[in-house]
């Protein structure tokens, strides 16, 4: 491969996005520069020059209509190739040999080569603008995607079978590592190049067909280390362990044959005996083993991955068919026991000819199968190492150095994180090294393999080193450029927009605002500070300028007229070109953005990869643009002289006009408020503006000299004004002293009236203490006191009054009059009101210690009354004591009627009060705070007054009530006590007498049940005084919580409850006579029941007890024959009827 080839990359650009890099359709190099037919060069030529638009549709059409048909032409390669596939899979399952490895291997080439022409017409599509381009696109990517499956399926298929053949393997490795590394992207320009590897490289590297061609064929197909990147490499050793393909080497490989030796059987023939059979089968055996040592002998073992794993794999064939030719040894040895003595001797040289040659053979292949596992080891591991290296320097060579590459924060995350893991691959290359040392040592028999490998690993590493420093000096070069041109913009940004903000902010006229202006003034002298101290930012970006590189000559775009200086940061060496480190190079070329064309120092042109240049200082559009900051800077200053001189010239002709205008707005009042040395001051500070406008104004560009000369003349009128005014002042003067005496006379008065009025008001508002008629008196008092010092103000107000009058029309004209008449009228009317407000509250004083009188007169009576009703006298069970109490009652009733008229003469002074109240805050807004509670007491008053009548009444009305229920209840209860009495004596008398037979015993049975019957009568009686003593409890218990309620009342408005003792209540005395006599009752039933049941049952056994002895003398009787048994029967059914019980009989 030659050095002019270009690396693929992994982004899949082509296909997904489309602003990946395009050639430029205005230049016709780049189109020549395609290689794709003569025809498509003319045309691209044409369209070049820019000929008529016919033509380049024609052209893009014939184009277009060339991907369609090689897009047919490769779907019928995939489908023959994907039918034979599946052949071989079935013939695989079926135990047999593949057929059909050679013709998939031919069809997925001649795919591979439509593809790739396609991917050069996409591009140029695409550059032109095609309208259908973006659907040719979609079918050739989708034709890639089956192309990858197929190659997928074809390495699983053959995976799982055996190996190909090996001019098979040579024929499809050789093909494909020629189509890969042909010399057709060789002509491409860089953008259509970089397109084609971005669109075929993610899935046409995804697998391969045999374990050799997966190891070689990687995630990038085209080798990005050459002899121009990587000086002192083998071409043939880089293009080996890159793409893991050599076309020279597998092309001339040469593996072991395997021939089997022959079986006895043979040999066998009718015209030889079996001992010459024997001799000629032993023969052969040995020639075999011969002919096996001769070829482990001369064996190769390879010089990349591919041959010697092609090599271990037919060495490990090899190995087991010398394994198994032991079987035809034995067979050998079995046949010597049948040779006889003629040729026995003969035969056992031979054997033991045979077995000592077998075991070399087996001894040295078994020594060459481990020295092929430790070569394919360490081949292994240093082609993953170099690979890993090769992709590394492939993105070192192909970044964007150039001035469209503005992200180096991620350049410098990525270097750094390059260099830890270069950090961590040295450890390993380092043991991958020693393992080279090692076998060397050893002497292992691939020296020059392993030799050439450990050579291109430190050729690499060192490339990748040096790669390194170079990367590190464009970062920080890089880092330097765009900085300046971030400062520079902001700086240009910064001063354009200060001088809009000078221009817009202290740009000013006759109408702006003073106050503003002098802000202004200060403001800026604080930007010319900072303006100042930013002059040394644009001297440092002035300087830094000279030393910023150049990075638009690594734009492709930016395409060299002529050429220009470049500086190496490493040692470079090629064949035809020498460059070593700081030597001062010559750019011819920069069309390609990785290799650039460069003459060194001896005349040598060659194409070099730009990462190894730096173009130096000075870049003329980094100076131009700090020179363009310096004058920019320069006039942002002289802006801000001119509007500073503006502005202090306008804010002196403010503070001139505003001298003038004081000056005219002055009077005589304003004079007489000045000493007397002050009068020339104000002259002189007029002179003194006019002076300061006049030097202010020389440069600006807002006042002119006629301005000047106007200003003047209005200075020279205003001082003569002034002097008028001063000549004024003198004769007011007069006028002010007489002014002045009346008006302290009158504010004497006004200062001694609010005294009063604030006396007054105070007393107003200040609640007198409640039911307290000393300090009524007190305030009487004082309140006259007050009204004859205002008697005595108001005489002395008349006199001033008289003089201020006279005063008035003496000086009708003077300034002072309408003062002096106005303090005058508001102390006249401050007087009658204040005057007024004085009378109405001593009338309310008076009317209010009327009202306090009788409302603790009213109060006492209440008190009197409430206290004789809450007096404990409880209710007795007596109607005596009851009517008692009834009469007092209505005594008291009688007295509250006659006493009511006290009341109402208390109402009709509260009224009078408030009549007075409601004139106060009518014509005086001043609220009566003692009124409220006045109406409140005397309320209050009459509503106990009230609830006294109420209770009288209603304890009359609840005691009649329990007069009626004891009544009732005492004739009850008296005629129970005394039936009870009796009945308890007739019990007892009928109890003493005791019965002598069973006829007495049951005759006072008999009187018993009577007396219980009788009893029972005397239930309802019972239950009529129960219900008669229940009422008399309730209504006895209402009228007591009626009392202790009005009790609790009285105590509560009181405020002074006395503690009182507890009363047995005669409801609780009622209730327990009643169940005393319903015990009695019910007593007396138990007992009468009791007795008739023991009555009854002693009657029972007395008359069984006498029947039974009448049993017994009739017994006797016949026993003794007196009588018959007849007679005894009858006598006893006599007996039984008798005593009716027939239970006897039995």
């Amino acid at each position: 491969m030659n050095s002019s080839s270009y690396s693929y990359h992994s982004s899949d650009s082509l296909f997904s996005n489309s602003t990946s890099a395009r050639t430029s359709t205005d230049s016709n190099e780049n189109f020549l520069s395609v290689n794709c037919g003569p025809t498509l060069v003319k045309s691209c030529i044409s369209f070049g020059n820019g000929t008529l638009n016919g033509t380049r549709l024609e052209m893009l059409q014939q184009i277009a209509n060339r991907i369609q048909r090689d897009s047919l032409n490769c779907e019928d390669k995939l489908i023959l190739a994907r039918n034979a596939l599946q052949s071989d899979a079935k013939r695989l399952e079926s135990g047999l040999q593949f057929q059909n490895e050679a013709e998939i291997a031919g069809y997925l080439l001649e795919s591979e080569n439509l593809l790739r022409q396609q991917v050069i017409d996409a591009q140029i599509l695409i550059d032109g603008k095609y309208y259908q381009a973006d659907q040719l696109v979609q079918r050739v990517a989708k034709l890639r995607d089956e192309l990858v499956a197929i190659r997928t399926e074809c390495s699983s298929v053959y995976n799982k079978g055996h190996a190909l053949t090996t001019e098979q393997t040579k024929l499809m490795i050789s093909g494909i590592t020629e189509s890969l590394n042909s010399g057709f992207t060789t002509n491409l320009t860089p953008e259509l190049s970089t397109a084609m590897t971005q669109g075929l490289t993610p899935t046409l590297t995804s697998s391969s067909f045999t374990s050799g061609l997966s190891s070689g064929l990687t995630s990038r197909l085209t080798p990005a280390i050459t002899p121009a990147y990587t000086p002192g490499i083998p071409p043939r050793l880089i293009q080996s362990y890159v793409t893991g393909v050599d076309g020279g080497t597998l092309q001339t490989l040469k593996l072991m044959q395997i021939r089997k030796p022959l079986m006895k059987s043979a040999f066998v023939d009718q015209n030889l005996t079996e001992e010459e059979v024997n001799v000629k089968f032993v023969q052969d055996l040995l020639s075999w083993v011969e002919e096996m040592q001769v070829q482990l002998d001369r064996v190769e073992w390879g010089s990349d991955l591919p041959s010697v794993e092609s090599h271990l794999e037919n060495h490990k064939n090899v190995h087991k068919a010398i394994e198994e030719f032991e079987s035809s040894l034995k067979e050998a040895k079995i046949s010597e026991i049948q040779m006889t003595a003629p040729l026995k001797l003969n035969y056992a040289e031979k054997l033991h000819k045979l077995e000592s040659q077998y075991s070399k053979l087996l001894n040295t292949s078994r020594n060459q199968e481990r020295h092929l596992d430790t070569l394919h080891s360490f081949v292994s591991r240093a082609t993953r190492e170099l690979i890993w290296l090769n992709e590394k320097e492939e993105e070192e060579v192909a970044y964007d150095w150039s001035d469209r590459n503005i992200n180096i924060a991620r350049k410098k995350e990525y270097h750094a994180e390059l260099m830890r893991e270069l950090d961590q691959k040295e450890e390993v290359i380092k043991s991958v090294q020693e393992i080279a040392e090692q076998l060397l040592l050893e002497n292992h028999p691939a020296r020059l393999t392993i030799e050439a490998y450990r050579a291109a690993m430190q050729t690499q590493w060192s490339w990748i080193l040096q790669l390194c420093h170079c990367v590190e000096q464009h970062l920080r070069e890089n880092a330097a450029y765009f900085e300046f041109f971030n400062d520079a913009k902001e700086a240009m940004d910064y001063l354009k927009n200060l001088k809009d903000a000078v221009y817009r902010k202290y740009s000013c006229d006759r109408s702006s605002s003073l106050h503003r202006l002098e802000d202004l003034v200060q403001e800026s002298m604080e930007e010319k500070e900072q303006l100042l101290q930013y002059k040394s930012t644009v001297a440092g970006l002035v300087g830094r300028a000279k030393a910023i590189i150049q990075l638009k000559p690594r734009n492709p775009d930016c395409l060299l007229k002529t050429s220009i200086p470049i500086k190496a940061i490493c040692d470079y060496r090629q064949i035809e070109i020498t460059i070593y480190k700081d030597d001062e190079c010559v750019l011819a070329n920069n069309s390609h953005r990785a290799k650039w064309k460069v003459i060194s120092p001896s005349g040598n042109e060659a194409m070099v990869p730009s990462v190894c240049f730096t173009v130096p200082p000075p870049n003329k559009e980094a100076i131009d643009t700090a020179n363009r900051i310096e004058q920019q800077f320069q006039n942002v200053l002289a802006l801000w002289h001119e509007s500073h001189i503006n502005m202090k010239s306008v804010v002196s002709w403010h503070y001139l006009t505003n001298e003038i205008e004081a000056v005219r707005a002055g009077n005589v009042a304003s004079i007489k408020t000045m000493l007397p040395g002050e009068h020339q001051q104000v002259l002189s500070n007029l002179q003194a503006r006019f002076d300061d406008f006049v030097g202010d104004s020389q440069e600006s560009k807002i006042f002119t000299s006629s301005d000047t000369a106007q200003l003047e003349r209005e200075v020279n009128v205003c001082k003569q004004y002034y002097q008028e005014l001063l000549k004024s002042a003198e004769r007011e003067e007069q006028e002010e002293s007489i002014y002045n005496l009346y008006i302290s006379e009158v504010r004497n008065i006004r200062l001694h009236l609010e005294s009063c009025e604030e006396r007054l008001i105070r007393q107003i508002r200040t609640p007198m203490e409640r039911d307290d008629l000393h300090e009524s008196v007190f305030r009487i008092s004082e309140q006259e006191k007050l009204k004859k010092e205002l008697d005595r103000l108001k005489d002395d107000l008349g006199v001033i009054t008289d003089k201020c009058e006279e005063f008035f029309s003496q000086a009708a004209g003077s300034p002072s009059v309408p003062t002096l008449r106005s303090e005058l009228n508001v102390v006249v009317q401050n007087m009658n009101q204040v005057y007024s407000m004085s009378s109405i509250y001593i009338d309310k004083l008076k009317t209010v210690n009327l009202v306090l009188k009788n409302t603790q007169g009213a109060e006492s009576l209440v008190k009197l009354y409430e206290t004789k009703l809450c007096e404990e006298e409880a209710v007795t069970a007596d109607k005596n004591n009851i009517e008692n109490l009834m009469g007092t009652l209505k005594q008291w009733r009688s007295e509250v009627d006659e006493k009511r008229e006290v009341f109402h003469a208390l109402e009709d002074e509260l009224q009078k009060a408030k009549m007075i109240s409601d004139q106060m805050f009518k014509m005086h807004k001043e609220r009566d705070l003692d009124f409220d509670w006045h109406k409140e007491k005397v309320d209050q008053l009459a509503e106990r007054w009230q609830n006294i009548h109420s209770q009288i009444e209603n304890r009359l009305r609840d005691l009649e009530g329990i007069n009626k229920y004891l009544k009732y209840y005492k004739d009850t209860y008296n005629s129970l006590d005394i039936w009870i009495q009796q009945v308890e004596d007739t019990q007892r008398k009928i109890q003493e007498i005791h019965p002598e037979n069973s006829k007495a015993l049951a005759k006072q049975l008999n009187q018993h049940k009577m007396l219980v019957s009788e009893i029972e009568m005397k239930q309802s009686k019972i239950d009529e005084c129960q219900k008669y003593s229940e009422q008399y409890s309730a209504a006895v218990k209402d009228y007591e919580l009626q009392t202790m309620t009005y009790r609790a009342m009285v105590d509560s408005q009181q405020k002074s409850p006395v503690k009182r003792r507890r009363m047995q209540s005669s409801s609780d005395f009622i209730i327990q006579e009643f169940m005393d006599l319903r015990t009695r009752y019910t007593a007396l039933v138990t007992l009468m029941t009791q007795y008739i049941k023991f009555a009854g049952d002693s009657l029972k056994r007395l008359e069984e007890e006498e029947v039974e002895s009448l049993f017994q003398i009739i017994k006797k009787i016949h026993l003794s024959s007196a009588f018959s048994l007849r007679v005894c029967i009858f006598l006893k059914v006599i007996i039984c009827s008798f005593f009716k019980d027939y239970s006897v009989l039995v």
